[in-house]
């Protein structure tokens, strides 16, 4: 009930005015103020000591305090009625019991007196029925009870009732309120325990927030907003009237004399409040209609949704963003879907196209022939019209991948027109700008997700057609906050497990930790940082799940100067590593060892890489020069800023241990953060330095191991290797080159020993993907990109 300023302290008044002017003796004269008629009635006079005329129940005038000192109960309005909750209530009364009525605004002061004297039939101003009414008056049943109730918020459990409230814990209430008088009188609350809020929300904002532990407010309040976030709020003691700390009853006031009028009226509010008028004008009129940020459910997910937080938020949910990051290519994955797509067996298989391509001689022509019948949100059908508008409209976005790939013949780093053809309604044709290897796997990747060619380009909207055809279709998008999905009965694939999923997304890493240990979310998910990690894995009632690994860390060499343009010192600095020791001891289990630049879960990967052999390592650095005596001196950087974990300091210094472990090697380690870190690693001003693959929040490239070799073969000046390798740059070209995957990944095998000896990066560890949830949830599946994958999520008792 929204409340005007002073309205306790009027109160105060209206009692001390009772208490002067009415006992149990006769009352004296009242002195009645002058009345307004409202809507031009006639005003009406009493003469003092005039015969009261015969009452009449066909027509009543009913004086009222308007505008009231209760701000929603009565006021005036532009043509001067009254209207408000108690205007609303008379005129149903009237039309319940057939009679008519006037109201008659005058001051409160005088109110209750007219209607003694007989000068009015009825007051109506939010009058408290007195357990004792004044001499000369009589009042009906309440038309409405309000008690004052203690609202906590809903996972509370050391406050069963108000009293259970303890000196030093904070109790909110809105300020000049019953609320504020019954913490007051009835609780014994005083500063600095009571916290004074302009406004019911602003209280309860306040509760949701840590600030106070429990709110005093109005029943109705109460039932409407613990009704609205049952998640978040609740009533201490129960939703009845056993929970009230105080209770008001707001009730009629007649002459004493006047009984006929009394039991029309009581009749008319019994009806009123059993035909639900009164709840529902209560609602309409006294119940704040604002609304508060009531955040996460404090006692669970609702049974029909599986909730999983995320660390970040999602740069876009337009597939066509230039900017990839792993939060918003696991919802395009999971909403939207390519020609082709990975499965969760990790495997590629045409999804919207009926098979695998037809292939030109030269490597440049991919033909697609569609599926038919399959239709997006909006009820389209996928037709090659939506293929070319979806990869047109990716180009003239700038994405980076659509434009490098196709056909770009005035070479304006846009793809050209003709770089996708419509062949008939289901057939579609890429032309790419030169052979490319690994166009099948890319082109089950975000930036190749078909849209409805009803998209709006320029005001994408994730809920409408633009969301694509995959296994769920995004319901509600809230950027910042959330996104909820709902399986898609149109998807071609397996039916999703699950039918409602909610990725809830936390700027903060350790309030989502939270969040999964008060049960507000089912599974902590991405960004949930190493610490959180280690600690919820040996706590019992959360599950540890762990995927591929989709992250390596490695070293880097500068080689175009001394030392590291001397092969054999890479190939002794390789043997002198101990991975597993790495990976166990310093990151307790949570990284892998690598023995590769290919992940181990990925496509292409072989172990080629040396395991720790000291004994070579030690020949390799003598046969260089380097004695005891006269030893390797090296300066290893890395980031010390925890932009990968905050363990980087441990590792370095581990991995300089284990250098130094040969006896023939000094390591000066040094740190930097990120921002002064990479400007230069850059500029090649760090002779070696530990990185991390790929940057930070990014997706790989694709599933093909060609996203994890390409790179540090030909851009070797921004890697800051500058390593240099006709046979590298040979064997590479012709792995672009191969569409045979057979033929292709025994390139990259070669490849891959290739760097075993000449070493363009020296790989150590690699990190998998890791989601912590609660015991309901089975069948966690995440693939070789890093990716969960919805559809096969389940969620028990």
């Amino acid at each position: 009930m929204k409340l005007v300023n002073h309205r306790f302290w009027k109160v105060l008044l209206l009692l001390l005015i009772l208490a002067a002017g009415c006992s149990e003796d006769e009352p004296e004269a009242p002195t009645a103020a002058t009345p307004t008629a409202t809507a031009g009635a006639p005003t009406p006079t009493a003469e003092s000591g005039a015969t009261r005329p015969a009452r009449s129940l066909s027509f009543i005038t009913v004086v009222i305090d308007a505008p009231s000192r209760f701000e929603d109960f009565a006021g005036i309005d532009e043509f001067g009625n009254v209207v408000g909750f108690e205007a609303d209530i008379m005129a149903d009364l009237a039309a319940a019991t057939g009679f008519d009525y006037e109201f008659v605004v005058t001051s409160f002061s005088g109110l209750l007196d007219s209607v003694a004297s007989g000068e009015f039939d009825a007051a109506m101003s939010a009058l408290l029925i007195p357990e004792t009414p004044p001499a000369g008056l009589a009042y009906t049943i309440p038309y409405l009870e309000v008690g004052q109730v203690l609202v906590v918020r809903a996972n509370e459990r050391v406050l069963q009732s108000y009293s259970d409230i303890q000196p030093g814990i904070p109790i909110g209430v809105q300020q000049y309120t019953y609320g504020e008088q019954t913490a007051h009188e009835t609780v014994g609350l005083a500063e600095p325990d009571l916290r004074l809020y302009e406004t019911t929300p602003a209280a309860l904002q306040a509760l949701i927030d840590g600030e106070v532990e429990g709110v005093i407010i109005d029943s109705d309040d109460a039932g409407h907003f613990t009704t609205t976030y049952p998640q978040q709020l609740k009533i201490a003691g129960g939703a009845g009237q056993e929970a009230w700390i105080s209770r008001q009853a707001y009730g009629i006031a007649v002459a004493a004399d006047n009984e006929p009028l009394l039991n029309l009226l009581n009749e008319a509010i019994g009806q009123a409040a059993a035909d639900g008028t009164v709840e529902r004008l209560a609602r309409a009129w006294l119940i704040p209609q604002e609304t508060i940020n009531a955040g996460e459910s404090l006692v669970g997910t609702p049974a029909n949704e599986l909730v999983i937080g995320v660390a970040g938020l999602p740069a876009s949910l337009d597939p066509a963003s230039p900017t990839p990051d792993q939060v918003s290519w696991e919802i395009h994955v999971n909403t939207m879907s390519g020609l082709l797509t990975v499965d969760a067996s990790n495997n590629l298989v045409p999804l919207l196209a009926t098979d695998f391509p037809e292939i030109s001689e030269d490597k440049l022509e991919y033909t697609f022939a569609l599926r038919p019948g399959l239709t997006f949100p909006d009820d389209s059908e996928l037709t090659a019209e939506d293929v070319k508008f979806s990869m047109d409209r990716a180009a003239g976005l700038g994405n980076f991948t659509i434009n490098s790939i196709l056909k770009d013949a005035d070479d304006n780093h846009f793809a050209d027109d003709d770089a996708v053809q419509i062949i008939d309604p289901l057939t579609v044709k890429f032309v790419l700008g030169a052979p490319t290897a690994d166009f099948l796997y890319l082109l089950a990747t975000p930036p190749f997700f078909i849209l409805s060619s009803a998209c709006d380009p320029a005001n994408f909207d994730p809920t409408s057609s633009c969301s694509g055809l995959g296994p769920y279709r995004i319901i509600q998008w809230e950027p910042g906050i959330q996104v909820r999905l709902k399986a898609n009965p149109s998807w071609p694939g397996t039916a999703p497990a699950f039918e409602n999923i909610q990725v809830r997304f936390y700027e903060d890493a350790g309030r989502m930790r939270r969040s999964l240990e008060n049960n507000a979310i089912d599974m902590a998910w991405t960004g949930l940082p190493l610490g959180d990690r280690l600690a919820l894995r040996d706590t019992p009632g959360f599950v540890y799940w762990e995927g591929p690994s989709v992250f390596k860390s490695y070293l880097v060499f500068e080689q175009s100067e001394p030392p590291w343009d001397n092969e054999r010192l890479r190939q002794a600095i390789a043997y002198a590593v101990d991975r597993e020791a790495l990976a166990s001891q310093v990151f307790e289990g949570t990284r892998r060892p690598l023995f590769s630049p290919v992940p181990n879960d990925t496509l292409g990967h072989v172990d080629t890489e040396p395991a720790r052999n000291l004994d070579q390592a030690r020949a390799l650095l003598t046969a260089a020069g380097y004695t005891e005596a006269q030893k390797l001196a090296m300066t290893l950087w890395y980031v010390n800023d925890g932009r990968y974990t905050p363990l980087e300091e441990a590792y370095a210094q581990a991995l300089a241990a284990q250098l130094e472990e040969t006896g023939l090697i000094e390591v000066t380690l040094q740190g930097a953060p990120w921002d002064v870190f990479r400007p230069q690693s850059l500029t090649c001003n760090y002779p070696a330095y530990l990185l991390g693959w790929p940057s930070s929040g990014q997706p790989p490239g694709s599933l093909d191991g060609l996203s994890w070799l390409e790179y540090f073969i030909t851009s070797t000046d921004r890697v800051c290797s500058n390593y240099e390798s006709e046979a590298m740059t040979e064997l590479l070209e012709r792995a672009l080159a191969e569409t045979n995957e057979t033929a292709r990944l025994e390139l990259y095998r070669q490849i891959q020993s290739l760097w075993a000896q000449e070493f363009p990066t020296l790989d150590l560890t690699q990190e998998p993907r890791v989601a912590v949830s609660l015991p309901t949830v089975q069948n966690v599946v995440i693939d070789a990109m890093g990716f969960m994958r919805y559809e096969l999520l389940t969620k028990g008792g």
